[in-house]
């Protein structure tokens, strides 16, 4: 797809789409609800997966798949749903954002969602048929019928490239060139892209090769606060100084925005 004169492949294209609806979508009472098998880089973009809410991990097969849904290191906090059980028909780990009815300090809770069993859809299904057959109104594949295609696939796709306002703002955001050490963090972050939700700040210092003190100053410039977290160690789990990952990616995506709305492009020297 090109977009502004700048090549997207359609993955790409709908990521940037995805994102800006996740983030604009709200303000007009919808929200959006996405489902994958696997949620890493190449299913969920970065930038899309900071503006994501709540969180839902139904069974999967390995603590770190679990991990990429949930966040970094819940399993070492007892949330694990590669722990469900095959039997544990619609059963998951939810992790809310905002206050639930187990109350506002809840990290994670295990919960079942409806569930119906395919016996009884299907019973559903045949009823639902019968009861069309009865009264003339089956039609389409069921019938029997060619189904028909509702749309022109080529005209889709020559209007998904054309270029509207909001796939243009989301390249020109995608152009503009974050200030250090913003960038250099954002870029290690993208390098690693192992699901989690908080980064030691004596990891990005000695990653980068930045001094610990600049730094930290430099980041409160741009809008980035450090806090405190636990996460595992060689000597076991500890409380660092660090920052969320979805706090620098949507201090990025401010910076980005307003350079856009502002026309400026930020220079990558500060």
């Amino acid at each position: 797809v090109e977009v502004q004169g700048k090549k997207l492949t359609a993955g790409e294209y709908i990521g940037e789409l995805l994102t800006w609806l996740a983030k604009k979508a709200p303000a007009a009472g919808l929200v959006l609800v996405l489902a994958t098998q696997r949620p890493d880089s190449k299913t969920i973009p970065s930038k899309l997966r900071a503006v994501l809410g709540s969180r839902f991990a139904l069974r999967v097969i390995d603590w770190r798949d679990s991990n990429i849904v949930l966040g970094e290191q819940m399993n070492t906090r007892g949330y694990d749903s590669s722990r469900l059980l095959p039997s544990h028909k619609g059963v998951g780990i939810l992790r809310p954002d905002g206050e639930t009815e187990a109350g506002a300090d809840v990290l994670a809770l295990t919960v079942r969602t409806f569930y119906m069993p395919n016996e009884d859809w299907r019973e559903l299904c045949e009823r639902g048929r019968g009861l069309r057959e009865a009264e003339g109104t089956l039609s389409g594949h069921a019938a029997g019928q060619e189904a028909q295609p509702m749309l022109d696939h080529a005209a889709v796709a020559k209007a998904i490239g054309s270029g509207a306002p909001m796939a243009a703002e989301a390249v020109r955001a995608a152009e503009v060139e974050l200030p250090k050490p913003l960038a250099s963090v954002v870029d290690y972050l993208e390098e690693c892209d192992d699901g989690r939700d908080f980064v030691p700040t004596s990891e990005l210092v000695e990653a980068l090769g930045l001094e610990m003190t600049t730094f930290g100053r430099d980041m409160v410039e741009l809008g980035c606060r450090s806090t405190r977290d636990r996460v595992p160690t060689a000597d076991g789990v500890k409380q660092v100084r660090g920052y969320a990952v979805a706090d620098l990616l949507a201090a990025a995506e401010r910076l980005r925005d307003a350079a856009v709305l502002e026309g400026e492009v930020i220079d990558g020297e500060r």
